[in-house]
């Protein structure tokens, strides 16, 4: 035992393990993984891992005997067979799906989150759209029988509180109101949601408290401690910062029970070094990085004991935890709250003292759940209510990722050296330079944006913005049980918005109001000042109507008209169509030397008209119609304008078979350049630099 002491008091120990920890992550993120399937596979057969129900659709996990896992997707035709299913279908069961394997994609935008990296992070390299799919075996693992009890339990709650129940007993959150996350992010209080482990401290602190009333037999506490939550982590949902939570605990309780007196700083070493061995890919988990660097610095840097106010000393926790997870946010969704600092002061306790709590208890007692609620409700309207507001939020552009890391540098800086003004000061003007390069090295640039079976481009110039269209998806009326909540892309296009550092939105422009043009617009000016937006001349449909009644400052655009944004100028050339594709708004825009023409959905009809009323040719960039549909790009249209330079927005795989191959043979044919947004993702002209940049 001293031996053993004399081993684990040596700190340089702690060092190297954590050094060769670094190191295996970076080898093993840049190794390239492989998939055991071939992807040509028409059936497959594993163990349920996972499964939930959105509506008609029936998402599994499924994982093979190599622990590789594929994400099932299956549509229900009928009610009655959603009901057999959900009473069959268990975790744990073994089940044979047949369907189509498909490598899953990711968004085409410069800075997007890349959904196939985050599958390889789980060791998931296919999804399958499942046609059929047969029980071979029925689970017999104890406690994943009792993980689905539990989980059946809480869903018979049937009530708002068992979502919270699940975030905070079993660390589900997948059926978490994703408007109330996004709520949580512009507050700057997502931390307190990100699966921290707090259940797990939460138990451990319960333990001690009963164990405690025995005295003695230390040992026995710590092994029975140590049984009892290692049996609750066989039950709750795994992920990285749960697993955190765990090591953490373990690793610190040994020291403190064989008084070891390992300092701090070398178990928080050995702890991250442990997780990094069982999972290098941790370190990309946002919860993991907020859980991980919050609790790691409070335990390193807030020694300080007897503070005299329990306000100040929440005070110092509220600003400490804001701080090391400043580059975090920044990183991530490229802005800060910084009154962040005073919702904690109210949302920390509030959370951790009245709403978790009672969420464990009430899985337990379950009449105590209209308590719950009734806290959870005030919680709820609160956070609406100040993000509505949409003040304190600033905007930040992303910017090279080394910068990040200097905020570490002077953050940790800060909290270790005696110096603290001058060094706040130095963090101060970083992140005034952060804020303001942007926009005092502004750019002309056109982006097109992958929006998937859609249009949206954006103009930028002299610090002023223009969104051309929006995308969007159908709302299709379906029958109740068969609706679940649909994505809403447009806060994708406001994320990469903000990437940019842009604020606001000057000019949000329809070209007409179809779906895959307008349908994101709502969603957009709810996360996004715009204040102005046009449209076309025709009548509104519904679509518009809604976009027209949220405007303060609208207008319909007719032929002739004109505006200008920075550098671009933009001349309305369509004639007025009762066809909604015809009646799109066609651009002519100029910028410097360069020409562009913006078709929106018009047909062959239009484009004949432009040709037989304007003399528009040679252009720098066209933005061919409807997608690349048959129905416009006339030879004789292309033939006249001869653009350098084509950007054909359309979704991959679309059901219209968007763009028709005879339409690409006319460009190819004239040598134009063609920019596809599903194969080449997001195009950007800078027109100051005379750059041209893709994702691919």
């Amino acid at each position: 035992m001293i031996r053993l002491r004399k081993i684990l008091l040596f700190s340089p120990l702690y060092i190297i393990i954590f050094v060769v920890s670094v190191l295996y992550i970076f080898i093993h993120v840049n190794t390239n993984q492989t998939s055991s399937y071939k992807g040509c596979e028409k059936k497959i057969s594993g163990e349920v891992e996972n499964l939930s129900y959105k509506g008609n659709k029936l998402t599994l996990t499924i994982k093979n005997n190599t622990k590789e896992s594929v994400i099932a997707n299956y549509y229900i035709d009928t009610k009655e067979h959603l009901i057999e299913i959900k009473n069959n279908l268990s975790l744990g069961d073994i089940v044979e799906l047949e369907g189509e394997l498909v490598k899953p994609s990711s968004s085409g935008n410069f800075y997007s989150f890349s959904y196939p990296d985050y599958l390889k992070y789980k060791n998931i390299y296919y999804l399958m759209e499942v046609s059929t799919f047969n029980i071979l075996n029925k689970n017999h693992s104890l406690f994943i029988t009792l993980k689905t009890l539990i989980r059946n339990r809480i869903l018979n709650f049937n009530s708002k509180a068992a979502d919270y129940i699940n975030v905070f007993f079993l660390g589900v959150d997948s059926n978490f109101n994703q408007d109330l996350i996004d709520d949580f992010q512009k507050l700057g209080i997502s931390h307190l949601f990100a699966l921290s482990g707090t259940q797990i401290s939460f138990l451990i602190l319960i333990l001690e408290k009963i164990l405690n009333k025995i005295r003695g037999l230390d040992k026995f506490k710590f092994l029975s401690i140590t049984f009892i939550v290692g049996l609750y982590y066989l039950i709750v949902e795994n992920c990285a910062a749960i697993d955190r939570a765990i090591i953490f605990s373990l690793i610190f309780s040994i020291n403190k029970y064989f008084n070891f007196n390992i300092k701090p700083l070398f178990l928080v070493l050995l702890s991250l070094s442990i997780l990094f061995f069982m999972n290098p890919y941790y370190i990309y988990d946002i919860g993991f990085q907020y859980s991980t660097i919050i609790s790691c610095t409070l335990l390193l840097f807030m020694k300080e004991k007897n503070v005299k106010s329990k306000i100040i000393e929440l005070l110092k926790i509220s600003w400490v935890s804001f701080l090391v997870s400043l580059p975090i946010s920044l990183y991530n969704f490229s802005y800060i709250n910084p009154l962040s600092i005073i919702y904690n002061l109210f949302y920390v306790p509030f959370i951790n003292v009245i709403i978790f709590p009672l969420a464990m208890i009430c899985f337990f007692i379950p009449f105590l759940i209209p308590i719950l609620e009734f806290f959870i409700n005030i919680f709820e309207f609160t956070i609406t209510l100040l993000s509505n507001i949409k003040f304190g939020s600033i905007v930040f552009a992303r910017i090279p990722l080394i910068f990040y890391f200097l905020y570490y540098v002077f953050i940790f800086s800060y909290l270790y050296f005696k110096r603290k003004k001058l060094i706040l000061t130095i963090l101060f003007m970083l992140l005034s330079f952060h804020y303001f390069y942007p926009k005092l090295n502004y750019k002309d640039a056109l982006y097109m944006i992958d929006v998937g079976q859609g249009d949206s481009f954006l103009f930028v110039s002299n610090n002023k913005s223009l969104l051309l269209d929006t995308g969007g998806v159908m709302d299709y009326n379906y029958e109740e049980w068969k609706k679940y909540e649909k994505t809403e892309r447009g806060k994708y296009t406001v994320t990469f918005l903000k990437q940019l550092g842009i604020e606001k939105i000057d000019y949000l422009v329809l070209s007409h109001g179809d779906y895959d043009h307008a349908g994101e617009a709502v969603t957009i000016m709810k996360e996004m000042k715009v204040n102005n937006v046009f449209f076309n001349s025709n009548d509104l449909n519904n679509l518009e109507k809604e976009i027209w009644d949220k405007s303060d400052n609208k207008r319909k655009l007719v032929e002739g008209d004109s505006f200008s944004l920075g550098n671009f100028n933009f001349l309305v050339i369509s004639n007025k169509y009762e066809d909604e594709n015809d009646g799109s708004l066609v651009f002519y825009i100029t910028i410097k030397d360069k020409t562009m023409l913006f078709m929106g959905d018009a047909s062959i009809k239009s484009e004949d008209y432009i040709l037989n009323n304007y003399d528009i040719s040679d252009i720098t960039i066209l933005k061919v119609g409807h997608h690349g549909s048959r129905t416009s790009s006339s030879e004789e249209f292309i033939d006249k304008v001869n653009p350098i330079y084509a950007l054909v927005s359309a979704g991959v795989d679309n059901k219209f078979n968007h763009p028709h191959k005879e339409v690409i043979k006319r460009l190819e044919d004239n040598n134009t350049m063609i920019y596809d947004v599903r194969k080449r993702g997001m195009v950007m002209f800078d027109f100051t630099n005379d750059v041209i940049k893709t994702k691919e």
